[in-house]
């Protein structure tokens, strides 16, 4: 069996039943392999051995304990927190309730890592209020798209993790990588946020506040944001100050949100309305799906490489793309396109052993490489006709899909500047990924 074959036998069986039979990604990538190694002819006995090796090992803990601490900070109440320690300090200036949305879904997606859990915290808390100072409903739906994916861009960063796990990269450098990144997506969006609509709002009411009465505000809402403070602080802290590897962290982070929901559980029960039992499932489910993903994948990037799939790729690609350039545009269009369609954690794990060693040819590091391709991964959160940040917040802001990407056209034009920036300017990321060695 020729490479192509196998890789054509796969591409399409894989498609076919993930999509026609809407089996779940893991299983799909599980099926397409045992059907390239029945079609080669080659022994199956080998499928358990290689998914039983993806997930034999130590960093790949690190996935459950930061998943454990993301959902129980997710149902802590800690939304509220941060929406009033940041409005404390933006204070009364023109479209700060999207600036406040946008930096609260940073802080949150910081502490919980997830994309969706984000859009669904945060968006419950903003729509009222956005919708309060006149905000279009389809550009609510557009801000809630376009900032939910901010926390994966910032450590702790479950694809971080992945994508660590399948290029032998260290887990804090790809952390780091990405933060420059989320830094144009914010700065990007503030200014979207205000021209926009910002500009269009009259001069908000100046409350008479002295210095000393901004300080104390600043102090309290401060104080009382400290439980979700905190866990950032422990994570980086720990691992930057050289105490525990980014694993050893993880387990930290979730023995204090352990810690804090039974304490405020304690305090208040009405605060929190669902068990930690009920907790211990979410985070259950969510880690297996991961595993059985990471599990599926190995078997997938084992096979790929027995029948020859890595190598003919890496020889089609040389052959035909002369220049770096030209393998970094394929690159971008790629990871853009899938990212429409694909789970992040599914395409880090597919595409990164096929092509971090054609990329390392070409001179591109792994670190590059990797955030090259969860920039676009998050972009593609955005971008029509699969957006998934979109469907979901259509649901939350009462939109429909059409107004949503209208107004997301701004903030997807801001997406393509970080991927231009993140591809062009290598040297820019590196300087976050010194930032602590």
């Amino acid at each position: 069996m020729s490479a192509l074959t196998a890789l054509l036998v796969f591409l399409i069986s894989f498609m076919l039943v993930a999509i026609l039979c809407k089996m779940p990604v893991s299983y799909a990538l599980g099926t397409s392999s045992i059907l390239v190694l029945a079609y080669g002819g080659l022994k199956l006995s080998i499928v358990p051995q290689f998914a039983f090796s993806g997930l034999d090992s130590f960093a790949l803990l690190a996935i459950p304990f930061y998943i454990f601490a993301g959902v129980l900070m997710e149902y802590s109440g800690i939304s509220k927190m941060l929406i009033d320690w940041i409005k404390s300090f933006v204070g009364h200036v023109r479209g700060a309730t999207g600036i406040i949305t946008i930096c609260a879904c940073m802080a949150f997606g910081v502490l919980t890592g997830s994309a969706m859990a984000t859009i669904s915290a945060i968006g419950k808390m903003m729509v009222p209020e956005l919708r309060k100072d006149n905000y279009p409903n389809g550009y609510i739906s557009a801000l809630l798209a376009a900032t939910c994916f901010l926390g994966i861009l910032i450590p702790p960063s479950v694809p971080g993790i992945m994508y660590a796990l399948a290029s032998g990269a260290k887990i804090s450098e790809i952390w780091m990588a990405t933060i420059g990144p989320a830094f144009i997506f914010a700065f990007g969006y503030f200014l979207v946020n205000y021209i926009r609509v910002g500009r269009f709002e009259k001069n908000p009411e100046k409350i008479p506040m002295n210095l000393i009465e901004k300080t104390k505000d600043i102090g309290h809402t401060t104080i009382m944001a400290i439980p979700a403070l905190l866990m950032p602080i422990i994570i980086y802290g720990s691992i930057y100050g050289g105490f525990c590897t980014v694993t050893e962290a993880g387990a930290v982070s979730c023995v204090y949100g352990i810690i804090y929901f039974f304490a405020l559980k304690f305090i208040n029960k009405k605060r929190i309305e669902i068990t930690f039992w009920k907790c211990c499932a979410i985070a259950g489910a969510s880690t297996a799906t991961i595993g059985l993903l990471n599990a599926f994948s190995a078997v997938a990037g084992k096979v790929m490489t027995m029948v020859g799939i890595s190598n003919f790729l890496s020889a089609l690609i040389t052959s035909h793309i002369s220049s770096r350039w030209g393998f970094l545009l394929l690159i971008n269009l790629l990871f853009l396109f899938m990212g429409t369609f694909m789970d992040i954690n599914a395409t880090i794990l597919i595409m990164t052993p096929l092509l971090l060693p054609v990329a390392q040819t070409y001179g591109i590091t792994p670190v590059h490489f990797g955030t090259i391709m969860i920039v676009n991964m998050c972009v593609g959160f955005l971008t029509p006709p699969f957006a998934v940040g979109i469907f979901v917040s259509t649901k939350i802001a009462d939109s429909t899909f059409g107004e949503t990407v209208k107004e997301a056209v701004p903030f997807i034009l801001v997406g393509f500047l970080a991927i231009l920036v993140t591809t062009l300017c290598p040297g820019y990321i590196d300087i976050f990924v010194h930032l602590f060695s």
